[in-house]
């Protein structure tokens, strides 16, 4: 899940969170997919930003992740169990880049 913009929002999105008026009320439900409408709507509703579905951009590159990831586990590496959650977690730092 993201925190975009108005501005930043397309066509397509998919809400990860309800948009609600000042009252506290559903107006757009988790889940809705945005629309040319929507966006005029909620732009009418002063919404500064909205929750998409999807993950944020990661900051580092790659190479820098896994660095940082081998360094947190160097002083345990002959540990097979921490070595499998490593793994896990090579494997979906990885993901976030495909």
């Amino acid at each position: 899940m993201r925190k975009l913009p108005i501005e930043s929002v397309q066509p397509g999105m998919k809400l990860a969170k309800p948009v609600l008026n000042e009252a506290g009320m559903t107006m757009f439900a988790e889940g809705a997919i945005l629309t040319e409408q929507f966006m005029r709507s909620v732009q009418s509703m002063d919404v500064a930003a909205v929750y998409v579905e999807g993950s944020s951009a990661p900051k580092r590159p790659l190479q820098e992740e896994l660095s940082l990831l081998d360094a947190r586990f160097r002083k345990i590496e002959g540990e097979p169990f921490m070595l499998f959650i490593k793994k896990i977690l090579k494997e979906h730092i990885e993901s976030l880049y495909a």
